[in-house]
């Protein structure tokens, strides 16, 4: 007679053909450092569900406003002057940040990507100028030093199980993609969110963890917005 499998195996196997059927069949764990496989199914939940609950172009991305993304851009911007420069835009969402530099008349050579099909669709179909495409550089990286500048806004903000984990592998998968600079926002563990699900650092540990990364300076800003903290990593 067959043994009968565990409830723990069982339950795994049903997460994975969960996580196949409402997210992406290339999507893998261990692309996701990190990452547990609940944490990978509900981030990809929450981000579809944005996505056809929203209309707004910010929300369907996870943003509150469209004011809260322009001052997080503003941010980015101030890095160095970015015309004619190799732009990456990690987690790209709608393609929010190529707009506002268009608005900004920044010309940068941009490659915005993402992981989601669907989101990188609609940003191609909103922006035809610009390029977008599928793609997660921690499985499958650029070649080393292939952009000036590296940007991810929001990337970091759902809570999973090990944060620092996966800013650590993503952020140097960036910096070994990027020539001169990588900046990133989180939210502010200061500014008192009382989201649990919401991932939040104190501005001394991202300073601190921003130096483990082998990086020749960093630089925190801190009062550019109440919830946000933007660090430049250069190399």
């Amino acid at each position: 007679m067959k043994s009968m499998p565990s409830k723990s195996s069982t339950r795994k196997k049903m997460i994975r053909i969960s996580i196949k059927k409402v997210v992406i069949p290339q999507f893998h764990l261990k692309d996701f450092p990190g990452f547990s496989e609940k944490n990978l199914f509900d981030f990809v939940r929450y981000y579809d569900s944005q996505m056809t609950k929203h209309h707004a172009p910010e929300r369907r991305v996870g943003w509150n406003s469209a004011d809260s993304q322009k001052i997080r851009f503003e941010t980015f911007i101030s890095a160095a002057p970015l015309h004619r420069t190799k732009v990456l835009d990690v987690g790209c969402g709608l393609g929010a940040f190529w707009a506002h530099l268009k608005e900004q008349r920044i010309k940068p050579r941009y490659t915005g990507v993402d992981i989601f099909p669907k989101v990188v669709q609609e940003a191609r179909r909103t922006h035809p100028g610009a390029k977008f495409e599928v793609r997660n550089i921690l499985s499958r990286p650029f070649p080393n030093k292939s952009f000036d500048y590296t940007f991810l806004s929001g990337v970091f903000n759902v809570k999973i199980q090990d944060n620092w984990q996966y800013m650590k592998a993503l952020l140097s998968s960036a910096l070994k993609q990027t020539q001169k600079v990588v900046a990133f926002n989180v939210l502010n563990a200061e500014a008192g969110l009382k989201e649990s699900n919401r991932f939040s650092v104190k501005p001394r540990e991202l300073v601190l963890f921003g130096r483990q990364l082998k990086v020749s300076k960093v630089h925190l800003f801190d009062h550019y917005h109440p919830l946000d903290l933007t660090l430049f990593l250069y190399k």
